[in-house]
C-alpha cells in the first residue's frame, strides 16, 4: 500500500486522483479528476501545471497546483484557506490602523513615514515656512 502524501505543496503524480478547489472552466469546484501528465516547472521557478481528465468528461491542460487538491487533503486544504483569509483581514486591518494613526499624527511628526524620519527637521520646517510664504499656508 503506497504511502499517503500529507502535504498540500508536493507534486501531484501521473494518475493520482485530485478534485478541484474552484471553479475551473467545464468543472466546478469538488469535481474529481485524474491527472494524465505534469508540465510545468516544478523545480525552481515552483510553477507546476497539470493535463487533468475529470469525472464529468471534461479533459483540461495547464491546470494550476493551487486549483487541485488530494481528496483525502480537501480538509487541511479548506482549513489553510481560511487561516489565510483571517491573516489577510488581520493584516488589512493592522494597515488601516496605521493609516488612521499617521493621519492623527501632528504635522511636524514624521507619522510613520521612514523617508520623512530621514529629513532633517530644519529642512522639514524651511520647507514649511516657504510654503507659508509662498502660498499662503
Amino acid at each position: 500500500m503506497p504511502k499517503k502524501i500529507l502535504d498540500l505543496d508536493t507534486p501531484f503524480r501521473k494518475n493520482e486522483r485530485v478534485v478541484t478547489t474552484r471553479d475551473l472552466v467545464g468543472a466546478p469546484e469538488g469535481t474529481f479528476g485524474k491527472v494524465k501528465l505534469s508540465n510545468g516547472l516544478h523545480t525552481t521557478n515552483n510553477w507546476p501545471r497539470y493535463w487533468v481528465r475529470f469525472e464529468n468528461g471534461e479533459f483540461m491542460g495547464q491546470v494550476s497546483h493551487t486549483d487541485l487538491v488530494r481528496p483525502h487533503l480537501r480538509e487541511v486544504w479548506v482549513e489553510r484557506e481560511a487561516e489565510r483569509a483571517a491573516a489577510a483581514e488581520a493584516a488589512a486591518n493592522a494597515s488601516a490602523a496605521a493609516a488612521d494613526t499617521a493621519a492623527a499624527a501632528p504635522a511636524g511628526d514624521a507619522g510613520g513615514n521612514e523617508l520623512a524620519a530621514l529629513i532633517p527637521p530644519l529642512l522639514l520646517e524651511r520647507s514649511r515656512a516657504a510654503r507659508k510664504r509662498l502660498l499662503g499656508y
